[in-house]
């Protein structure tokens, strides 16, 4: 949680910024990412309660002055009401960090434009995000506890002090696990209307698309199934690719990908790549590389195509001849030991 408590108080000081100074126009080359992630919607709206029973507690409703000598003590808290809408932003942002980690989206801009990419209204804002490495916070009260800080000094209660925040009437809690790490967003707000219309929570697994900006991509490899592709002539393998990319302020490691990189082979000659096949034409030795996004692989695989007739070995003696049976003998390739 200590990371993530540097993080918030960033996002704090620059928030005050970004409320009087415009988003800039963010020039470069934007990537639309597609990956797959699991919500979990029904165990964040139960937050609700939990930020609620915190903001209305007669012992629990403070936090730490600067100093860290006094308890600031925050009465008359009205409790916050769930904004289906704030719900929908808080998700998409969940998705986010699941590639950056950081109050910064993976596009480069601040996290106040989401709310008119979604259209949605609102006065002040507030974020608090979240992860943990698999099970640590697959439960509410697992995340909330953490973003409570009761034991934390003021530098460590950034979450805390959005909890128990008086300008905010509303939030909206999202949940995704991706490749088995948890990451959590709460999107607090004041709106002139706040949307209370329930729609069914999503715990489904779905594709997402997250805009990032191509320059925060600081690798991108493929996994191939084998170092090498050893075929005959005129023999078909289908490889196993699995592209994995590497980006800023990235947290957990990057799950499986759902884009389909471009492969290519150095040589078409020696072996061609198409419909996932790998097909063998002349005997040589070649490279299986692939891009995705525009950049190339940091890895690739080996590609050897042999003819069998040029490296038979010696042979052994599988079938003693006699007078009237005549006998065998049997040839290996030294390549691939076809017989």
């Amino acid at each position: 949680m200590k990371k993530t408590s540097l993080k918030l108080l960033l996002f704090s000081f620059v928030m005050s910024l970004l409320m009087i100074i415009p988003t800039n126009v963010n020039a470069e080359e934007i990537i639309p990412v597609n990956i797959s992630v699991k919500y979990g919607q029904t165990e964040a709206r139960r937050i609700l309660d939990m930020i609620n029973e915190l903001r209305t507690s007669p012992t629990d409703a403070w936090a730490w002055d600067k100093t860290d000598t006094k308890q600031v003590a925050y009465p008359g808290l009205k409790e916050l009401v769930y904004d289906y809408d704030l719900e929908r932003l808080a998700m998409k942002r969940a998705a986010e960090i699941a590639l950056s980690y950081d109050h910064t989206r993976p596009n480069g801009q601040n996290p106040f434009t989401i709310y008119t990419e979604e259209n949605i209204t609102r006065r002040d804002a507030g974020e608090n995000i979240a992860v943990a490495s698999p099970n640590v916070y697959s439960k509410a009260e697992a995340v909330n506890n953490g973003w409570r800080e009761d034991n934390e000094p003021y530098a460590g209660q950034g979450h805390r002090r959005n909890m128990l925040d008086y300008k905010f009437t509303c939030v909206g809690v999202g949940h995704v696990t991706y490749n088995g790490y948890d990451y959590w967003v709460e999107e607090f707000a004041s709106r002139p209307s706040i949307n209370t219309t329930e729609t069914p929570a999503n715990d489904s697994e779905q594709t997402v698309t997250v805009s990032v900006t191509k320059s925060w991509i600081t690798n991108y490899k493929t996994s191939f199934d084998q170092d090498s592709y050893v075929l005959r002539l005129g023999e078909t393998v289908t490889p196993n690719i699995t592209p994995i990319i590497s980006l800023i302020n990235q947290f957990g490691p990057i799950g499986t990908l759902l884009d389909t990189p471009t492969v290519s082979i150095n040589d078409p000659s020696i072996a061609t790549y198409s419909d996932g096949k790998i097909i063998g034409l002349k005997e040589g030795t070649t490279t299986l590389t692939t891009s995705l996004y525009g950049l190339p692989s940091t890895t690739s695989a080996t590609i050897i195509v042999h003819d069998c007739d040029n490296h038979w070995d010696g042979g052994v003696i599988t079938k003693v001849p006699t007078c009237i049976v005549e006998g065998e003998r049997t040839y290996t390739c030294a390549i691939c030991n076809n017989t």
